[in-house]
Parts: C-alpha cells; structure tokens; sequence
C-alpha cells in the first residue's frame, strides 16, 4: 500500500492563499500592475507577435504572479496559447451567464517541472482519473504555488509530493533552475466541452540534474501519490520529439481527427499504480500521440505540455 504524503495537497489547497496573475502593459503606459479578470486574455493584453503567442517577463512579488512587458524586470519569455483557447473564443451570453464566482476568482498561477536525467530524458506524469481538471493527462509534475513560495521552491515541492522525488537546487547542474516558457491554459479545453472553469497562467521551468542522477537511478526514489499521479515515464528526445509532432492545431482544423494508429503496439517503460500498488511495467504509446479532441477527458499529453517540450528541444539545439 503506498501511503498519501504526510500532509494531503487536497487538504492545504482548501487553506491556501491563491497567487492570482496580476498585469502590466508598460508599451500602454500602465505604471503598475492590475489583477487580472478571469474572462481576460493574458496574451490579448499585451499583444501577440503571431501564432497566439506574445513575449513577457513574469516574476512573484508579495505573493502575486507578474507578468509584464518591461524587460528591466527581467528576460523576456514565451507566452502561448492554443487557438482554440476558450477565453479568446468567448461570446457574451457565454460570459454573461458565468457563475459569478467564477467570473471573480482571477487567474491562477500554476508551475510546473521539466525535469532533465543526466542521460537526457525528462519525467512526465499521469494525472489521476479522480481530479477535477485535466484527468488522465499527461504532464510534467507540478500544481499550485503557495504563499511565499518561489518558483523553484515550489517545482521541487510539487514533484515530491506527486514522484516521492526529494530534489534541491544542489541536484542540478549549476544549481540552476529556470524559467522556460509560460502557457495560457484554460479548463475545460474548448467552449464545445462546456464553458470554462479554470484560468491559469502556467510556469514552466527547466533544470537539468547532475551527473549520476540519471533515469535509472531515479526510479529507485520514485513513490507516485496515487490520489494526483498514477503513472509517470521517462522520455528520450526522440520520444519528446515524437510527442510533440501529434499537432493540436491541424487536428482542430480536420474536426479533431488524428491518426489513431500512431503507437499502437508501442511501449515506454515506466510505472503504474495497480490497486494502490506501484509497479514497473510498459505503458502504450499511442495515448501519448494523441490530441485533444472531442472529448472532455482522455488520456493524452497536455498541449501545454507540448509546447514546453517543444521549447526543451530547442534550447537542446
């Protein structure tokens, strides 16, 4: 039996102080930065600079998440969103008839991990059928931050509690874990599945872990939470690369078609929880080649997600 952590996330989730995305467009002469609304397009804010992607600098102060365009603040980063994003499709009796706790509770900010073995392959997770968002979808680990944390405080806390991974700045090369790419993400996925419920500004970081920290000897530490995370893998660029060719918006072109066929009789080798039992065994590929399509909730990788490993492949370069 593989026991929850000693402090449930679902429970402090219930106590916790929501770090809520706050913005400033400097180019508007906006001189500080305003709480955004949860109907509010972050990237219409400032702007596009083509494919429904725009550049900010986002960073935490006095538990808000600010993303602005002032590059004194720091580097600039990638910010997408899928075309199909439900807030840039929002019609007004759609908007109108939000509950209204819905319309007042802002955006969220989320983070999640994308975390590098020395052998060069990176952790995706599972996430449990039983979660209210995103079920079954494959992810790097990761979820809320918490008051006074910082990003990286809280990435090596949310993979912890959802791997049993223990990891410090200490197990990374340079001790250095940084921001790679911020995505706009929206529950449910598409207005066709209902209107939207959830907001988040998504803060992918990126560290790679020092030599002898590589996939093998990872697994050793690994004890998945079986109330967020039922199963997780390690993939190889060629994998990633493979993932992130399973195009989102060609799909949405065709009616959300796919080719079904893609993986089938394929394997990666990972672990699973069985009846609150963790086991290695081969997880089918062809979930992981999937899109999100019609339906509300299947097993596939996040397109977020894929646009974070896309970024990965680059830096690779």
């Amino acid at each position: 039996m593989i026991l929850p952590r000693t402090l449930s996330k679902r429970v402090r989730k219930m106590a916790a102080t929501r770090i809520l995305v706050h913005l400033q467009n400097v180019k508007n002469n906006e001189e500080n930065p305003k709480l955004a609304n949860f109907t509010q397009s972050v990237i219409d804010h400032f702007g596009t600079i083509g494919n429904n992607m725009t550049e900010v600098n986002a960073f935490l102060n006095d538990n808000k998440l600010i993303v602005t365009n002032d590059w004194s603040k720091g580097q600039p980063v990638k910010l997408k969103r899928p075309s199909f994003c439900p807030i840039t499709n929002l019609t007004s009796p759609i908007r109108d008839n939000l509950p209204d706790d819905t319309k007042g509770r802002g955006i969220d900010t989320g983070v999640a991990l994308i975390l590098e073995s020395t052998d060069g392959k990176v952790l995706l997770t599972r996430r449990a059928k039983t979660l209210r968002t995103f079920p079954c979808v494959w992810v790097p680990p990761g979820g809320h931050l918490e008051k006074n944390e910082t990003f990286i405080n809280a990435g090596l806390r949310e993979c912890y509690e959802e791997t049993g991974l223990q990891l410090t700045p200490q197990h990374f090369l340079s001790e250095d874990i940084k921001v790679l790419a911020l995505w706009e993400s929206v529950y449910p996925t598409k207005l066709t599945l209902g209107p939207p419920k959830r907001h988040h500004i998504v803060v992918y970081l990126y560290g790679k872990l020092k030599p002898g920290l590589d996939a093998t000897t990872m697994n050793k530490q690994l004890q998945l939470e079986p109330s967020e995370t039922d199963a997780c893998a390690w993939f190889d660029r060629e994998l990633v690369k493979r993932i992130t060719e399973a195009n989102e918006e060609q799909a949405a072109e065709h009616g959300h078609k796919h080719d079904k066929s893609k993986g089938m009789e394929e394997y990666v080798r990972g672990h699973v929880i069985d009846k609150d039992r963790q086991l290695e065994g081969d997880i089918p590929l062809g979930p992981l080649l999937a899109v999100s399509g019609a339906e509300r909730d299947h097993e596939r990788v996040s397109t977020g997600t894929k646009f974070a490993l896309e970024e990965w492949l680059n830096a690779q370069n």
